[in-house]
């Protein structure tokens, strides 16, 4: 049964709720669970090389007490999901089309979703700038043996990835997608938000009901 989410790597919450939807597919027999990563950026404006993080936040929050406390309410429901969100070392807002590309090019060989992972660990974790397309293919190839580094920038200079996240972003907004984390199971039950490990699994649950009723035979 698939499992569509329309995510943005620079979005916390959808760390958070991609995080949460693993542990609710770990309790599915495996393989039963096919995720599928699908691209939303949620700040294309930003130029290609992203922006420093003190220039982006005044930009984004009205003052300074409603950027911390934004940004503790979103540390403090990581730590409660169990992810590791460090503020502290994010020096780039980043520009997320590169990032996007990278997933689009390893879901080719099944790799997305661990592309995806790879990608909001270094960002939301380690504080690597996505928006680089060296570091950001070297995430991604060292979480993915099977996926070379220098091939990847290869994909990228070439301009792969692009078709795939162009039409991935005109499906969302077909489908009337206006925010991140959104998640479609079993091409029929749909879910907005980083929820609680027991609504996905409701979500899991609700559509394979469904993806059963609907399948040939």
């Amino acid at each position: 049964m698939p499992v569509d989410v329309w995510a943005d790597v620079s979005c916390p919450w959808c760390y958070i709720g991609h995080h949460r939807l693993r542990e609710a597919i770990a309790g599915e027999p495996p393989g039963s669970v096919a995720v599928r990563p699908r691209a939303f950026e949620l700040h294309p404006e930003l130029p290609p090389e992203g922006i420093a993080i003190e220039d982006y936040y005044p930009r984004h929050f009205e003052s300074v007490e409603a950027m911390s406390d934004d940004l503790g309410r979103v540390a403090d429901a990581a730590a409660a999901a169990g992810v590791e969100v460090r503020f502290d070392r994010m020096k780039r807002a980043p520009n997320t089309r590169v990032a996007h590309r990278l997933v689009a090019i390893a879901t080719r060989d099944g790799h997305g979703p661990a592309a995806l992972v790879a990608l909001f660990r270094g960002h939301f974790r380690d504080g690597a700038d996505v928006a680089d397309p060296d570091q950001a293919a070297a995430l991604v190839a060292a979480a993915v043996p099977d996926l070379d580094e220098s091939a990847l920038r290869r994909a990228l200079d070439d301009g792969e990835g692009e078709r795939e996240v162009a039409a991935e972003q005109g499906l969302a907004g077909r489908m009337g997608i206006t925010g991140v984390p959104f998640f479609v199971a079993g091409q029929a039950v749909a879910l907005s938000g980083a929820h609680d490990t027991d609504t996905f699994r409701d979500l899991l649950r609700a559509a394979r009901q469904r993806f059963g009723a609907d399948a040939p035979g």
